[in-house]
């Protein structure tokens, strides 16, 4: 009898997974090379400590619309709540940072009710009107309620300690921020696979069919807009310790509008894709930051293009170089002839 010795298939490589990776070495280096280039090192990791909050709201943000399919315009208005809730903590009670950011997050999870259940029976661009207002609500509180809020003249946050340990330095925080940021990637990474990940995406793609294959669509969007809520509030929080000040000016109509771009130019149900948008979005802010309003214009373009252009955005751009570098793998000759084997 005669069988032909045959290789097995290469399997394409996992970009997502691999990007993931290497935009976490880079920013554990991101320190040393700053310190060893002479560069300004204290402002560089502020700014990149500031793009991990944003890429942490815009992996909430993939969580509710590219996994659970609900449009939200309204998320500055949890990482608000977040960011207002550290701050009180912080100023009348003196908790360490951990604590604010369970509390920012728990806040920010209940508010998410008083949306999640009306939000439930909506959908489209009726949902996403509702978040919006939700957004501008939550600004408007902020700026009167000055007794808890401190109005327009914001608040003041203590140093931040972690287990009776200062960690205000710069470097800290910023591997504080980083360690938040990747844990917070693992759980949004881990729970596609699980009954919750896989219900948001039924609802997402179909909710006759989800209905039929007995998943409740509406405990599903108010769960998703909890989970999403938790996160953009813990990201808030982890934003008023680094500034060490918030005010309602930080959570306005352009910070929703500058979230919303992050998942646009990510892409839908892609982590990777959700970081990266956050930190070209972060960085074009930081470029045009000398030119009032130039940011805004230069994102708005960016959503017109890449919703005509790019609709699948940086997400596509990975399906794109997983197929090739799949193509490339196969067509690859053998490193060993096959062998005929005689029994």
């Amino acid at each position: 009898m005669f069988s032909l010795g045959s290789r097995q298939p290469r399997r394409s490589p996992d970009i997502e997974r691999n990007g993931l990776f290497l935009v976490l070495v880079a920013a554990v280096l991101l320190p040393l090379v700053l310190q060893f280039s002479g560069g300004e090192q204290v402002y560089w990791l502020f700014v990149a400590a500031k793009a991990f909050t944003f890429a942490i709201v815009a992996v909430s943000l993939d969580l509710l619309m590219g996994r659970a399919g609900q449009i939200s315009l309204g998320q500055n208005g949890f990482f608000a709540v977040g960011a207002y809730t550290a701050a009180i903590l912080s100023v009348r009670y003196h908790v360490d940072i951990l604590t604010a950011l369970l509390a920012a997050g728990g806040v920010s999870c209940i508010a998410s009710l008083v949306l999640g259940f009306p939000a439930a029976r909506l959908r489209g661009h009726y949902l996403g009107i509702v978040t919006f207002g939700y957004g501008i609500a939550v600004f408007q509180i902020a700026l009167k309620w000055v007794d808890l809020t401190g109005g327009d003249q914001g608040l003041h946050l203590q140093t931040p300690r972690l287990l009776g340990f200062s960690i205000s330095d710069p470097v800290s925080i910023y591997y504080f921020t980083l360690v938040v940021l990747a844990v917070i990637t693992v759980l949004a990474w881990n729970l596609r696979s699980t009954r919750i990940g896989r219900s948001f995406a039924a609802v997402r793609d179909s909710e006759v069919a989800a209905a039929a294959m007995g998943i409740p669509i509406a405990m599903t969007k108010v769960l998703a807009f909890a989970c999403s809520a938790f996160l953009a509030g813990v990201a808030g929080c982890l934003y008023a310790f680094l500034a060490g000040f918030v005010a309602p000016e930080d959570f306005g109509i352009e910070q929703a509008l500058i979230f919303f771009a992050m998942v646009v130019i990510g892409g839908g149900d892609c982590i990777l894709g959700a970081i990266l948008g956050a930190v070209i979005v972060d960085a074009v802010q930081q470029g045009a930051a000398t030119v009032s309003g130039l940011s805004l214009a230069i994102l708005g373009g960016m959503i017109t293009l890449t919703a005509l252009f790019f609709p699948r955005g940086l997400k596509g751009l990975f399906a794109w170089l997983s197929r090739a570098a799949s193509a490339s793998s196969h067509a690859r000759p053998s490193e060993e002839p096959d062998k005929l084997l005689v029994k």
